[in-house]
């Protein structure tokens, strides 16, 4: 049985788990570059091992919510890891730019066990209120091992080439698996097993609700435009003369602007609420974004212009994603799993969509990258005018 945890602890360990997924994504970014050289293939080609994990993670973000609500926490979490494991070592031996996709395709489906179902264990634990509290607590932990990911992948790379990104990932999957299985409790409420035909109906219940689809679309908003700038500049580094290093110590500006963001969410979302929080940063994205393409457009490439609006766009981000997600979540009481899988379905998804699509396009400038954030995110912000009032009227979906 698993040994009782303090709640901070839990927190931690939660934090550790939820940490494999975007790590393994922000620790291989500034060697994209290089496995697209080692391996001979084109952007587009080499992408496919951002795009095609990314569709895996989706499909593993949805799948284990409902797998959880019915088997529990618990073991889904662990299979995950194990899964994860598995990835690590095909990445790490891989011959080929098809079974490096392959390795981080399956890597991918093993972490998303842990970002569904640490959401859907805070909602069993926590009211709205206080999961969005714990919520931005356990990504502030988690956004300080991604923010320094892309500096240790572009030293790892530059030092001993982009295989030691995957045994550094390996290593990691070996120390926290152990720990989840001997620490992790058993989160779901005993007899809340439930039978898949009611997961899929509370999923389609969640799918009518004008409420949780635009909370749906905002999260997608957030990670698809983080995605795309993260995935791409890189290239444009490259094209511009820069090296891996400075893209990954850059690459703190948006980390430290989103780990504010959430500090924010955690002190003062009580004092002002969390639509107001929301809103405000939908609202400092969309600003930030347009003051990013404005800068570009006038010709200021240097990282300084390109990063800064970021860590503003990144703060905002941190004020909205955490209430976006309980808010989602609170909708579906009985079905928090269900809930925070759709959620994570339509970040990945979309994400991959455009990372692929946008990967087509010019990298020797960041015109296009800036073009696309910015307009990304002024539709979300007319999205967002357009459900306040859906948002605070519709009762909550699933049942209760």
């Amino acid at each position: 049985m698993p040994r009782a945890l303090s709640e901070r602890a839990l927190i931690g360990l939660l934090a550790a788990i939820t940490a494999t997924g975007p790590v393994a994504l922000a620790i291989y970014m500034p060697v994209m570059p290089m496995t697209r050289a080692a391996f001979g293939v084109s952007v587009a080609a080499a992408s496919t091992t951002v795009s095609a994990p990314l569709i895996a993670y989706a499909i593993g973000l949805y799948a284990y919510g409902p797998l959880s609500d019915h088997y529990g926490r618990r073991p889904v979490i662990l299979a995950g890891l194990a899964i994860y494991l598995g990835g690590c070592l095909l990445s790490l031996a891989a011959p080929s730019i098809g079974w490096l996709t392959l390795g981080r395709v399956v890597t991918a489906f093993g972490t998303a066990a842990g970002v569904t179902i640490a959401r859907a264990a805070l909602g069993d634990l926590y009211e709205r209120d206080r999961m969005a509290h714990r919520l931005a607590t356990l990504t502030m932990v988690m956004v300080t091992a991604n923010a320094i990911a892309p500096a240790c992948g572009a030293l790892l790379g530059e030092a001993l080439g982009w295989r030691a990104v995957f045994a550094l990932l390996l290593a990691a999957g070996l120390v926290i698996l152990p720990l989840t299985f001997r620490y992790l409790p058993e989160t779901r409420r005993g007899g809340e097993e439930r039978d898949p035909r009611q997961i899929l109906a509370a999923t389609g219940a969640l799918l009518r609700t004008p409420a949780f689809l635009g909370h749906a679309f905002q999260c997608a908003v957030i990670f698809t435009v983080f995605l795309v700038f993260v995935a791409l500049v890189p290239y444009i580094f490259n094209a511009l003369g820069r090296s891996a290093r400075e893209y990954g110590l850059w690459y703190l500006c948006i980390s430290g602007g989103y780990f504010l963001g959430n500090w924010a969410v955690a002190r003062y979302t009580h004092r002002f609420g969390m639509q107001r929080l929301l809103e405000a940063g939908i609202w400092l994205q969309a600003l930030a974004a347009v003051l990013g393409w404005v800068l570009a457009l006038a010709g200021l490439w240097h990282p300084f212009w390109l990063f800064a609006p970021w860590a503003i766009i990144g703060f905002g981000q941190g004020l909205a994603l955490p209430n976006l997600t309980a808010s989602a979540v609170a909708l579906a009481p009985g079905s928090a799993g269900a809930a925070s899988g759709v959620l994570g379905f339509g970040q990945q998804f979309f994400g991959a969509l455009a990372v692929q699509s946008m990967a087509t396009t010019s990298i020797a400038t960041p015109l296009p990258v800036t073009a696309f954030v910015a307009a990304t995110a002024v539709i979300a912000l007319a999205v967002l005018r357009l459900t306040r009032q859906s948002a605070a009227e519709t009762p909550a979906a699933g049942p209760g």
